[in-house]
């Protein structure tokens, strides 16, 4: 039976209510349940206080590192677009200074440079002059550039009247559909060079490497590979007539028979297969 005036324990914590009495006024150490379980409740609430003063900061800690990490990642990745940006500015500033000297020299020497009778001294000079600047630009420009300077000395007329000897053009991809007939790549190093649907006629590419190149498609009809390395080169459908292939390497090359009976010339070919023409 309830007292008149106050609320039973039962009534107020209904879990509890649930209880057997005997249970509920046990006593444990001299302590009922009840005691037992208001010192758990009066404990519960500091240790929380004190489990999430430490755990919140923590997070708060590792949230700030996440935030910084992130922030540091887009600094550094603006960064490296800032310095990629700065590479190419200079980069096209190195081919339009070389656009600038040679249309300066093409200029000056307009005469020497397109006169038969020009004094052997002066031409080499000349021809000096921008071979050095052609191999300096050469140097430091990226693929796409390095074909755009070559695309200024064919455009200019003095492509086959200097010497771009142990230059570097690996890798360079050029137009498909070009004309580059009589094209002179004497003496380069070319490894992985893509020359695919290219008009080659009568051009000049004897003691250089070209090879993992590809020449798909495109017309080499009397060029002149002479003592040419062309390991595991691109042939197909390209047009080798009259090509010249004396001394020149053609292991593991995509080329067909048919083609290699159109040659000019195989005197001293290592053949796709390893075999060696004689002498």
């Amino acid at each position: 039976m309830k007292e008149k005036g106050k609320i039973h324990l039962f009534t107020a914590i209904p879990f509890i209510s649930t209880m057997p009495r005997k249970l509920f006024h046990r006593r444990f150490f001299n302590h009922s349940i009840y005691d037992w379980l208001n010192l758990f409740s009066n404990l519960l609430v500091p240790i929380a206080i004190g489990i999430l003063t430490i755990v919140l900061p923590l997070q708060q800690d590792n949230l700030n590192e996440k935030q910084n990490e992130h922030s540091y990642q887009i600094s550094f990745t603006n960064r490296l677009r800032n310095l990629q940006a700065v590479h190419d500015q200079q980069k096209q500033m190195i081919l339009n200074q070389y656009q600038q000297d040679l249309t300066d020299l093409m200029l000056k020497y307009d005469s020497s440079l397109n006169s038969t009778d020009v004094n052997d001294d002066d031409d080499e000079r000349i021809s000096l002059v921008i071979r050095t600047k052609t191999l300096h630009a050469l140097r430091q420009l990226d693929p796409a550039r390095k074909i755009f300077l070559i695309q200024l000395l064919i455009d200019s007329g003095i492509q086959h009247r200097i010497n771009i000897s142990h230059t570097d053009l690996s890798s360079l991809i050029f137009p498909p559909g070009s004309f580059y007939s009589h094209l002179r790549m004497i003496n380069i190093i070319a490894k992985n060079l893509t020359l695919k649907s290219i008009f080659l006629y009568r051009s000049n590419f004897s003691y250089s490497n070209f090879d993992d190149s590809t020449f798909q498609d495109s017309n080499c009809s009397h060029a002149d590979f002479s003592y040419t390395s062309l390991q595991r080169t691109n042939w197909i459908n390209t047009d080798a007539t009259q090509v010249m292939f004396n001394y020149t390497n053609l292991f593991e090359a995509n080329i067909t028979n048919e083609q290699l009976i159109k040659a000019r010339s195989l005197l001293g070919a290592t053949l796709p297969n390893g075999t060696v023409i004689p002498n």
